[in-house]
C-alpha cells in the first residue's frame, strides 16, 4: 500500500501531539561527534608519560597519534575542535528544541565544572590542573550534545560507537597475533595506556555493539551479523586483555542490558537466541585464544593477583591519606601523581586505581558529591521514564531501524560496567574513557527524557556549552602548541642536535608548564657536565623554576646533581636532596644520591641513618607491596654497600663487612638476571651513566669479597 493511498484512507500514522517532530537527517553534527568518538580510542587512549619523540612533519605526527600515542594533547586538541564545530552547526541549525537534561542535574553538572576549576586556587600544580579540567568540560559539554541526537542521527551515533569499538579491538587482535607465539600468555594493550583501560574502554562500546544487532529491525539480516560480529570481536578482545576485573565487567554489562530488555519488555525469543549465540560463540573461542585471562586464575596466578589486589588497597589508603589531608579543594585536579608520593604506603603510581577516590583526592569531596548527585538524578529520570507506560521514545516515534528499547538496554549495560570498572580503576582520567563514558550518558538521555510540547528555545543552553567549549578550546590549543615545539626539540636532540629553542617555543606557548622547563633544565645540565661551565647557572634557574611550578622530587633530585657534580657544593647538594625526600619520603635513588654525598662529607653518621633508613623501607610495606614485584630494586644494593664502606672506615669487624658486600652483589645478580630474562625487564631501558654506575658497584663488591 503506497503512501498516497493510506493519505486517502485516513490510515497515515500522524505523530502524538506530546512527541516532538523527529529530525530524521543526518546532519553535519551528528558527523562530527560520530568522527570525534572513532578518534578518540585510536588516538587517546594513552596518558602523558613521555615517550620516544616523533619526527616533526605532518606525516611523522599523524603516524604517531595512531601508533604510539605519543602526542596525545594533539589528539585531544582535534577531537575538541569537532565537538566545537558539532555544538555551532547545531546552534545554527536547530535553535529550537527539548532538552532531556533535567535542571537538578544541570546545576550539579555546573557546580562541578565550577569546583574542579576553582581547585586550581590550591593546585600544587595550576597548568596541570586547568589542563585536565578542560578535558572533563569537553566531556560533559559532549554529552549534552549527544543527549541532543534524535532519530537517525542516535542510530547513526551508535553504529560510530560500534565501529570504534571494533577497531580497537581489531588493533588489539592484531598485537595478539605478532606477541601470541613468543609470549603465550601476551595481554593485549592496543591503543590503550594498559590492557585494564582497554578493557574498560570495551565494556563501554562492547553492550552498545550487542545491542544494535539484537535490536535491528525488518530485513537488514547482513547488518545484524555484521554487528553481531563486531560485538564478539570486541567481547574476544575483553578476554585478550587478560583483565580480571575488566572481564566481570563485561559479564555485568550483559546481564544489565538483559535484565534491562526484560524489564521494558522489548526480549524475545529472537533477540535471545542472537544474544546468547554471540556469547556463546565468545565462550568457544575463549578455549583457545583466552590464556592472557587462564594464566591469571591459575593457582599461581592466584598468589600474584592477591598481590595486585593488595597493591591497589595500600594505594586507596594512602589517596584517602591525601583526602582527609585536603577535603575540601583537594591537591587540584590532575595532580595526583605530584601530590600522592607524599601519602603513599607503596611503591608508585600515577592513577589512584579508583577514579572516585582520586577526584575526592585532587578535587576534593564536594566534587565527588556533585559528580555521584549529576549521575544519580539522570539515573533517577531515565528510571522513571523507562518504567513509564507512555514513554515517548518507542519505535514507532523515531523511525530508527531499530528498536530504541533494547538500544536503551545496551547503554544501561555499558553505564553500569563503566560505573563499576572506575571502583577498581581510574579510567576516567584515560581521555578515550572518559568521552566515550559521557556520550553514552548522553546517548541514553537522547532515548529516555524528552520534554513535552513543541520544544523551547536553546538558545541560552547553545552559549553556554559553546562558551565552555572555546575556553577548554584554547587551553587546548595552547597545551597542543607546546607538545609539538617540545616534541621538535626532543627530536632534534634525538639526532644530535642541540634545540635549546625548541623548548623556549614551547614555553612561548605554555609559560607555566613545569615540564618543559625541567627538560630545559635537564638540557643546559647535560651541557654543563660536558664541559661547558657557562651554563650552570641557566640549568640552576630553569630546574628552580620548574620546581616551583611543578613540584616534584626528580626536580630537586637534579639540582642536587648539579650542585654536587658540576658545582662542586656539597652542603646544597645535600639539601637539595632532603627537599626531594620532602615531596617523595620513599625516593630510593634520591636516598643513595644523599648518602654517598654525605659520605664525601665526612657526615659518616648522618650517611648510615640514611642508609638504615633504606633498609627499614626495604622491611616495610613499601618494598612488599609493588606494582612489578619480579624486579629487583637495585637500590637496596647501594645502601648495603654504603653500610659496608661506613662499617669499613669504622673499623668494624671484617666479617660484618663481607655479609653486606655480599648482599649487595645479591641483589645485583637477581638484577642481571632479571634484565636478561624477564621481558618487562627488558622493556624498560637504562641510561648507560646509570649501567656505568651498577658496574662500579658491582666491581666494588667484588674487589672487597675478593
Amino acid at each position: 500500500m503506497n503512501p498516497e493511498h493510506m493519505k486517502k484512507k485516513g490510515l497515515s500514522k500522524k505523530p502524538s501531539a506530546s512527541v516532538q517532530p523527529q529530525r530524521r537527517e543526518v546532519d553535519l553534527s551528528t558527523w562530527l561527534l560520530s568522527i570525534a568518538l572513532v578518534l578518540a580510542p585510536l588516538t587517546a587512549g594513552r596518558l602523558e608519560v613521555g615517550g620516544e619523540p616523533v619526527e616533526p612533519s605532518l606525516r611523522g605526527v599523524i603516524t604517531a597519534l595512531f601508533t604510539t600515542g605519543t602526542l596525545l594533547p594533539v589528539a585531544i586538541w582535534v577531537i575538541a575542535l569537532l565537538v566545537l564545530a558539532a555544538v555551532v552547526w547545531e546552534w545554527r541549525k536547530h535553535p529550537v528544541g527539548a532538552d532531556p537534561i533535567p535542571l537538578p542535574a544541570r546545576v550539579m553538572a555546573t557546580a562541578l565544572l565550577v569546583w574542579m576549576l576553582a581547585s586550581v586556587l590550591f593546585s600544587w600544580y595550576r597548568w596541570g590542573t586547568v589542563v585536565a579540567w578542560s578535558y572533563w568540560a569537553l566531556a560533559i559539554a559532549a554529552a549534552w550534545l549527544f543527549a541532543q541526537r534524535q532519530a537517525e542521527s542516535v542510530w547513526a551515533t551508535g553504529l560510530a560507537l560500534a565501529m570504534a569499538g571494533t577497531l580497537a579491538a581489531a588493533f588489539a587482535m592484531r598485537e595478539y597475533a605478532e606477541n601470541v607465539r613468543t609470549v603465550p600468555d601476551w595481554r593485549v594493550f592496543g591503543t590503550f595506556f594498559n590492557p585494564n583501560f582497554l578493557a574498560g574502554y570495551l565494556c563501554l562500546t562492547m553492550p552498545v555493539t550487542l545491542a544494535l544487532a539484537v535490536a535491528l529491525a525488518g530485513d537488514r539480516k547482513e547488518l545484524r551479523w555484521l554487528l553481531a560480529f563486531w560485538a564478539w570481536m570486541q567481547m574476544v578482545a575483553i578476554l585478550l586483555t587478560g583483565s580480571r576485573f575488566g572481564t566481570a565487567s563485561a559479564v555485568l554489562a550483559l546481564v544489565v542490558s538483559a535484565g534491562w530488555m526484560v524489564w521494558n519488555r522489548s526480549w524475545n525469543r529472537q533477540r535471545a537466541l542472537l544474544f546468547a549465540g554471540v556469547c556463546l560463540a565468545v565462550l568457544g573461542t575463549a578455549l583457545f585464544t583466552a590464556r592472557s585471562l587462564t594464566a591469571r586464575v591459575t593457582p599461581q596466578a592466584a598468589q600474584a593477583g592477591e598481590h595486585s589486589g593488595g597493591f591497589r588497597v595500600w594505594t586507596w589508603r594512602g589517596t584517602m591519606g591525601m583526602v582527609r589531608a585536603h577535603p575540601l579543594w583537594g591537591t587540584g585536579l590532575g595532580t595526583y601523581e605530584i601530590a600522592y608520593p607524599r601519602y603513599a604506603y607503596v611503591g608508585f603510581t600515577r592513577l589512584a586505581h579508583n577514579s572516585y577516590l582520586q577526584i575526592a583526592a585532587e578535587s576534593g569531596v564536594p566534587a565527588l558529591l556533585l559528580l555521584l548527585g549529576t549521575l544519580g538524578v539522570l539515573a533517577w529520570g531515565v528510571l522513571r521514564a523507562e518504567a513509564s507506560p507512555a514513554n515517548p521514545v518507542d519505535a514507532d516515534s523515531t523511525g530508527m531501524p531499530v528498536d530504541p528499547r533494547v538500544l536503551r538496554a545496551g547503554l544501561a549495560g555499558a553505564i553500569a560496567a563503566g560505573l563499576a570498572r572506575n571502583l577498581i580503576d581510574s579510567d576516567w582520567y584515560i581521555f578515550a574513557c572518559l568521552l566515550t563514558f559521557w556520550a553514552v550518558v548522553g546517548l541514553m538521555l537522547s532515548l529516555t527524557l524528552h520534554e513535552s510540547g513543541q520544544g523551547v528555545k536553546l538558545t541560552r543552553l547553545y552559549v553556554a556549552h559553546t562558551a565552555l567549549l572555546a575556553v577548554a578550546c584554547v587551553v587546548l590549543t595552547l597545551r597542543m602548541g607546546g607538545a609539538l615545539q617540545a616534541n621538535s626539540a626532543n627530536w632534534n636532540l634525538s639526532q644530535g642536535i642541540v634545540d635549546e629553542q625548541g623548548y623556549q617555543r614551547a614555553l612561548r606557548w605554555e609559560p607555566f608548564n613545569g615540564d618543559h622547563y625541567l627538560s630545559l633544565g635537564m638540557l643546559y645540565l647535560g651541557m654543563a657536565r660536558a664541559g661547558d661551565a657557562s651554563r650552570a647557572a641557566e640549568a640552576e634557574r630553569t630546574l628552580r623554576r620548574s620546581a616551583e611550578l611543578m613540584p616534584l622530587s626528580k626536580t630537586w633530585y637534579h639540582l642536587g646533581n648539579l650542585y654536587r657534580d658540576v658545582l662542586g657544593d656539597l652542603e646544597r647538594a645535600a639539601d637539595a636532596y632532603r627537599r626531594a625526600l620532602q615531596l617523595d619520603p620513599h625516593a630510593l635513588r634520591v636516598m643513595t644520591e644523599l648518602g654517598t654525598t654525605l659520605e664525601r662529607q665526612g657526615k659518616l653518621q648522618e650517611a648510615e641513618a640514611v642508609y638504615r633508613q633504606m633498609l627499614r623501607v626495604e622491611s616495610s610495606m613499601y618494598h612488599q607491596v609493588r606494582a612489578i614485584p619480579e624486579l629487583p630494586e637495585v637500590e637496596y644494593a647501594f645502601a648495603y654497600a654504603g653500610l659496608a664502606r661506613i662499617a669499613k672506615r669504622q673499623g668494624k669487624p671484617q666479617r660484618g663487612v663481607r655479609e653486606l658486600y655480599a648482599r649487595a652483589l645479591q641483589i645485583l645478580d637477581a638484577d642481571r638476571d632479571a634484565r636478561e630474562k624477564n621481558p618487562m625487564a627488558q622493556a624498560m631501558p637504562r641510561t648507560a651513566e646509570r649501567e656505568r654506575a651498577l658496574e662500579e658497584l658491582r666491581q666494588e663488591c667484588e674487589r672487597a669479597l675478593r
